[in-house]
């Protein structure tokens, strides 16, 4: 996590093959962060309240703002 606040999260992601990078604020707002071997993928905006689901051959984390300037990490892989 680079930034945690109120209704608002940043953070870096490093992996083998580069960086990637997220960030969101407002309140249920978030990103989901996939990492490849061959790359990653990002969204950032409004989140869905479930845990983000596991995706073959990937590890999946999910970042999204918090009650009283806290995140909420979720990190899953199959």
């Amino acid at each position: 996590m680079t930034e945690v606040g109120p209704n608002r999260v940043e953070y870096t992601v490093n992996s083998g093959n580069g960086q990637s990078n997220g960030g969101a604020s407002g309140p249920g707002q978030g990103c989901i962060t996939v990492l490849r071997r061959n790359g990653s993928s990002n969204f950032c905006g409004r989140l869905p309240g479930a845990r983000p689901s596991p995706q073959p051959d990937a590890v999946v984390i999910q970042v999204a703002t918090g009650r009283d300037g806290t995140a909420i990490l979720a990190i899953v892989s199959d």
